[in-house]
């Protein structure tokens, strides 16, 4: 009899460790932000001399992925109170607004290393566009550059 109990608790412990893989608490989803340092950069005519709004967004899921993709930064900016009101489990971002010829520089202590389905930076521009650059797979110190249209993000050189 006590033979057949350790059978069974083998078997459950099986059983549980199989589910939790099966559902990410064993083995997480997605790729781990490894950034040491971001740092947003506004030229001097940045967002045609105006203040550029900017979100570094982290989804957290797919299914919040697929409705974040979607988005241009207008809309972004538009719905992301509401956005992260209804879904607190699904997305996390941080805010700055930088007005022309200013630098930031944000610790890594700051963005911390979640595990995400995607990052994505959404510049509000005076200019139509969708001003969204996913970034997720960017390491190492990252700089965004915005400019008097557009913004780019990419790894710093060493």
């Amino acid at each position: 009899m006590n033979r057949t109990n350790n059978l069974f608790k083998w078997i459950a412990a099986l059983l549980l460790l199989v589910e939790l893989a099966a559902c990410g608490s064993l083995f997480p989803k997605g790729t781990r932000v490894n950034w040491s340092e971001l740092t947003l950069s506004a030229a001097p005519g940045a967002n045609q001399n105006s203040p550029v709004a900017v979100d570094v967004v982290m989804v957290l899921d797919d299914a919040m992925l697929a409705r974040v993709t979607e988005l241009t930064a207008a809309k972004w900016f538009g719905a992301r109170a509401d956005l992260q009101k209804t879904f607190p489990q699904s997305l996390s971002y941080l805010s700055w607004e930088l007005v022309p010829g200013q630098t930031i520089r944000v610790p890594s202590s700051a963005i911390g290393s979640p595990r995400v389905a995607a990052v994505l930076v959404f510049a509000n521009y005076t200019t139509p566009g969708a001003n969204r650059v996913r970034v997720e797979d960017l390491k190492g110190p990252i700089v965004a550059r915005f400019d008097a249209q557009s913004f780019d993000v990419s790894a710093a050189s060493r």
